[in-house]
């Protein structure tokens, strides 16, 4: 795995605690930045610590990635992150990780691809969907993006914007919280997906989120006949799920 020094070039803050920070690679060496639609990286704090991030910008462009953290108060290796990031001009990174990304029969499958995101777990959908975008895919494209409230959805006009330029693609905002001016779904995210699938037999899903979001989205997918093989999620690497004792 290639080891980076990244200039930061801006950092911007997109809703209460979510920040876009956009890098520019400084290889090490001749070795270019390449990494798939949908992985990660790991970022290094000075003194060692690190923390992994989904790339939110699609390889087409590699010379300068995009990330979505979060900052959580509650977090002392978090709060060194982000106010690293804030402070300092370079950072120190390694790339790529994740068996969670877009093959090359992604861009030719006819299968309907359904991405799956629970608050920052958009950075990792925005790749792989821009990247489909790029290679002007023609099949069946329906994002999901759940939050709490609306103002976890950070990105809802890019979303939104994407649905409105692109006729294979549907965009699905999902809020458990909502106020009484939210206008789109209401309720549990894996819920507002199993219920919209179609052909499940034809579709693969690519979840990005917290465990008990994508557990909860298998069991509820698994019901609708989908089964587990069908869908793609980092979680299933780091953090496993229990298996059943009897």
């Amino acid at each position: 795995m290639n080891r980076y020094t990244a200039k930061i070039i801006s950092n911007e803050r997109l809703n209460r605690d979510v920040y876009r920070v956009r890098i520019a690679l400084k290889a090490s060496g001749s070795e270019p930045a390449i990494f798939s639609a949908g992985q990660y990286l790991e970022l290094f704090l000075p003194d060692g610590r690190s923390a992994f991030f989904s790339i939110a910008s699609a390889p087409e462009q590699a010379d300068e990635l995009e990330l979505h953290i979060r900052h959580m108060p509650d977090s002392e290796m978090n709060c060194a992150l982000v106010a690293h990031l804030e402070q300092a001009s370079e950072v120190e990174l390694s790339m790529a990780m994740g068996q969670c990304h877009l093959s090359a029969a992604a861009l030719s499958t006819e299968r309907t691809l359904v991405f799956v995101a629970g608050s920052t777990g958009f950075a990792q959908i925005k790749s792989m969907v821009e990247h489909l975008l790029a290679n002007q895919v023609t099949q069946p494209i329906h994002v999901f993006w759940g939050g709490r409230i609306a103002d976890d959805l950070y990105l809802d006009d890019l979303a939104r914007q994407w649905a409105n330029d692109y006729s294979n693609l549907h965009y699905t905002a999902v809020v458990s919280e909502p106020n009484a001016s939210w206008l789109g779904e209401r309720g549990l995210l894996p819920d507002i997906v199993a219920a919209d699938i179609q052909a499940p037999a034809e579709t693969d899903i690519y979840a990005c989120g917290s465990p008990g979001m994508v557990y909860a989205l298998v069991d509820a997918l698994e019901a609708k006949g989908i089964s587990e093989r069908q869908i793609h999620a980092d979680v299933f690497a780091y953090a496993p799920r229990p298996k059943a004792t009897s």
